[in-house]
């Protein structure tokens, strides 16, 4: 019989995380799956760690050439049987019944795509300091079902669904390969223009970590990456026929130029060089609103990572005791 779920997991030079995502894929308490590994034509030993698994549940393949997350996934989907596919990034992790949690909610709303809340963690940490719905004020009690606008208003391209791997195959659907950043978001949001059900759940079973190198932490690039892939989705057709979309996504590149504009100044001012500081903000002169708006976000963010520190150390000093 085929399995319930594919875990696909792409990978490039993770050869120190990639253990403990396949680990946490293994383990689920819902035993019908698979777990195919793409490796991207890593340089370091990533290659190597996956083979130490000698689980039967576990496939890895290997590009020859580095061609992108993207082209790992779509190569993925391709081998991929079960009914749903699920993705997890390769220095990420699963919570031991995360499959099995958003199952019995997705079957019980006949979702096509079902999504939980994301644990933040920094990274050369386990233990999380927020999570990205609460830092997003996303407040809701119960499964909600979103639809394109929310989700774009919301920003939950960040999010790794469960896709039903049959309404992939129906609508002909796969990551654009052409895209640098946002390859998710466009996906999900294709998925909801061909009326896909997407349902979000309140609960937090995926752990996301900001690793230092990767483009989610270079956030000049990743911004200007975000940008352009915004540029891209309202030059498509479906957006030129849904004004409500459009609006989304006009809103959303109005927040992407603060974002830009706010992190070409930032590193200067980490590195106390104020005066290429001034110089870049002058030429960037939105950077003082963003900066504005950003202020209570970093104070917030801040504060909760002692609060979450705090508590970490109080655990710890009470379970030994």
């Amino acid at each position: 019989m085929n399995p319930r779920v594919s875990i696909i997991i792409p990978a490039y030079n993770t050869d120190s995380y990639i253990k403990k995502a396949i680990e946490s894929a293994l383990g689920q308490t819902e035993p019908s799956i698979e777990v195919i590994v793409v490796d991207d034509a890593s340089t370091d030993n990533t290659v190597e760690v996956v083979r130490t698994f000698r689980d039967q549940r576990l496939k890895l393949l290997v590009n020859e050439n580095n061609k992108g997350p993207s082209y790992s996934r779509n190569r993925a989907l391709k081998e991929a049987k079960g009914e749903w596919v699920a993705l997890l990034d390769s220095d990420d992790w699963y919570a031991p019944n995360r499959l099995e949690k958003l199952l019995q909610v997705a079957d019980r709303e006949n979702a096509d795509l079902i999504a939980d809340d994301m644990h933040l963690i920094e990274d050369d940490t386990d233990y999380s300091h927020n999570t990205y719905f609460s830092g997003k004020k996303i407040n809701f009690k119960t499964p909600l079902k979103i639809d394109a606008t929310y989700f774009i208003d919301l920003s939950l391209g960040i999010t790794k669904p469960l896709i039903k791997r049959e309404f992939l195959i129906d609508h002909n659907l796969e990551f654009n390969e052409e895209l640098k950043y946002g390859e998710d978001l466009f996906l999900f949001l294709l998925c909801l223009v061909n009326g896909a059900c997407f349902t979000i759940v309140p609960e937090s079973y995926y752990f996301y970590r900001s690793r230092t190198g990767s483009l989610m932490t270079e956030q000049t690039q990743f911004y200007e990456q975000a940008y352009n892939t915004n540029l891209y989705l309202l030059q498509q057709e479906f957006t030129k026929k849904n004004p409500k979309i459009a609006a989304s996504l006009y809103r959303r590149l109005s927040e992407m130029k603060l974002l830009r504009a706010f992190y070409k100044v930032k590193p200067y001012i980490k590195k106390r060089d104020f005066l290429n500081a001034w110089i870049v903000a002058m030429q960037n002169p939105i950077f003082f609103w963003a900066l504005c708006v950003r202020i209570p976000i970093i104070l917030n963010y801040h504060l909760s990572r002692r609060l979450s520190l705090l508590t970490q150390i109080f655990t710890n000093q009470k379970t030994q005791h």
